[in-house]
């Protein structure tokens, strides 16, 4: 190796090395602020939680919009939508976008909220997070105390508008964006965006009749 080459590659190694000391701290400072997102997110919905009184709780009442609204506030429900429809969201119109987030929200509400009132101080802790190579997503792995069970659920983070939001779940490693897709995948294949959202919203309403005949028996 020449003295001219070994000069010209100590300030490129000099540089790399640096370069990952930045990236390494850059991706520390990611991970601890996504997890800090997270748990303040879990912080205060378990002390709207813990206040409540989730006796005859149903999907209008009170506690459930104050719950609604501190889950959007994490949850990213553009990246969401997007993420369960692929490829094929950018050929909805900006109206059906914002159909569709709506009306999914309506069938997440029917489907996950009836649930709330068999909260009996589950928590929820972090056990650390891991970045993709870039640095911009963080997946969160946290363990939910269920039925004296440890579940495993992970969130997939990324930053929108200057905020950690979550744009994907991991229950026992299944990803709720990829189970939607699939479903949904199905549908667009032979209808229309305006068809699924139409399905969305027939099951929304389905969902909660079920849940009403079941409260009568």
């Amino acid at each position: 190796m020449s003295k001219t080459y070994k000069r010209l590659l100590s300030p490129i190694i000099s540089v790399f090395i640096v370069t990952l000391l930045f990236a390494s701290t850059a991706f520390a400072d990611a991970k601890q602020d996504a997890e800090e997102a997270l748990q303040n997110a879990v912080n205060e919905i378990t002390t709207t939680l813990n206040n409540a009184n989730l006796d005859n709780v149903t999907e209008n009442s009170v506690v459930v919009s104050q719950l609604e609204a501190e889950i959007l506030k994490i949850f990213s429900m553009e990246q969401f939508s997007m993420r369960t429809i692929g490829r094929k969201w950018n050929t909805f119109t900006p109206e059906q976008k914002t159909k569709f987030k709506d009306a999914f929200i309506e069938l997440l509400k029917a489907t996950y909220f009836k649930h709330v009132s068999k909260y009996n101080g589950q928590r929820l802790d972090i056990l650390g997070s891991r970045t993709n190579k870039s640095g911009n997503k963080v997946e969160v792995r946290t363990s939910v105390k269920y039925k004296n069970e440890d579940v495993p659920v992970n969130y997939r983070m990324l930053r929108e508008d200057g905020k950690w939001m979550v744009y994907d779940v991991l229950v026992e490693g299944v990803s709720l964006v990829k189970n939607y897709r699939t479903q949904f995948s199905e549908i667009l294949r032979k209808g229309t965006p305006d068809e699924l959202i139409a399905k969305l919203q027939e099951k929304a309403v389905q969902v909660r009749k079920q849940q009403a005949t079941a409260g009568k028996k």
